[in-house]
């Protein structure tokens, strides 16, 4: 059993990570949210490691980065911003080249051209030459241990603790990333000090949500996805993330749902009560035609993930005791009723 105090110690050990100045480039965060992610989608509650396929890190890991090879503005100068304390970090040259050679601008129809499998390999190589490598020391692998780079395997303390302090790890490393690229000397004539570089990298595009509403406003009838009231088509409605984005920063088609402000701000970072989420496995979730629609805009597809996602965040919110959101000013536990629906 994973005991208390060794969830405290890993926790620990991350924490000394996140602090290790010896870094020069952003992997490392890179990494850390990529594991505590797959950690999610691949695995479970039972204490045992969980052995994850070098293919998977790589794609998860430049879907990190791709947005940030973007050139950032903030009023002064433009460029893309540098993520290495030398010469640009590899990963961002390798991307800047897949886009170059395809001119495609969506990571979804990225990994679904020939050349994504060609350049996986040389994706493969970075990562474990830098991050994987030098994250760990060889006499404390606390997080994973690997003999190739066909795969790598957590260990149990590792794969428990990243679900089970995912919030907390995954926000820590976006800190992390910020502050090491706001310190970049090479990166001073690009941000300022109003610079909102939590949207730009890691953030769920607003322009990008908002080509959802005519397409979700179809499939809704034109109503909210949880009060069920008429939305203009010529209102604000919000495109909301029926598991949190602060739970899950990731655009699924399978998450998307189309709702009226009040409700959406009302709901904020909390989880939808039992009725809702009814709705959303039986209704929402599970509509492929839905889903294929709004996977052909760019967004990624996956039922299997999200479901996944969806078991795990009810089951650690019921194990904290937590409530759900039903409508505005009234909660519900999060109990084994919810639980059953993931069975």
């Amino acid at each position: 059993m994973v005991s208390a105090e060794s969830q405290i110690e890993f926790l620990q050990k991350i924490q000394t990570l996140f602090e290790d100045s010896s870094f020069s480039a952003t992997y490392k965060y890179a990494l850390l949210i990529t594991l505590t992610n797959l950690a999610i989608e691949l695995g479970n509650d039972k204490e045992k490691e969980l052995t994850i396929p070098s293919n998977r890190i790589a794609t998860r890991f430049s879907e990190l980065y791709w947005p940030q090879i973007k050139e950032y503005s903030s009023g002064k100068n433009v460029g893309v911003l540098n993520q290495n304390n030398g010469t640009q970090a590899k990963i961002i040259s390798i991307l800047l080249d897949v886009q170059r050679a395809t001119g495609l601008e969506r990571f979804s129809d990225v990994t679904a051209h020939s050349i994504w499998t060609r350049k996986l390999n040389s994706i493969v190589s970075t990562i474990w030459q830098n991050p994987i490598f030098y994250l760990q020391e060889d006499e404390n692998q606390f997080i994973y241990k690997y003999s190739n780079n066909k795969s790598l395997t957590l260990s149990k303390e590792a794969h428990l603790c990243l679900r089970k302090f995912s919030e907390y790890i995954i926000q820590y490393a976006k800190n992390g990333w910020m502050t090491h690229l706001k310190t970049n000397a090479k990166n001073q004539q690009i941000l300022n000090s109003d610079s909102d570089l939590e949207s730009f990298l890691f953030g769920a595009s607003r322009d990008t949500l908002i080509q959802l509403r005519p397409l979700l406003m179809d499939y809704q009838d034109g109503r909210c996805f949880y009060c069920s009231r008429n939305i203009s088509q010529n209102s604000k409605a919000d495109v909301d993330h029926f598991i949190p984005w602060k739970k899950y920063s990731r655009n699924i088609a399978e998450n998307l749902v189309l709702t009226c402000p009040s409700c959406n701000r009302s709901k904020s970072d909390m989880l939808a009560g039992i009725a809702h989420l009814e709705n959303w496995m039986f209704n929402a979730a599970t509509n492929v035609q839905r889903n294929n629609d709004i996977h052909h805009l760019g967004f990624l597809s996956d039922l299997e993930c999200n479901k996944r996602i969806a078991s795990w965040a009810y089951h650690n919110a019921a194990i904290a005791n937590s409530n759900a959101w039903v409508m505005q000013k009234q909660y519900e536990p999060i109990n084994q009723k919810y639980l059953i629906l993931f069975e």
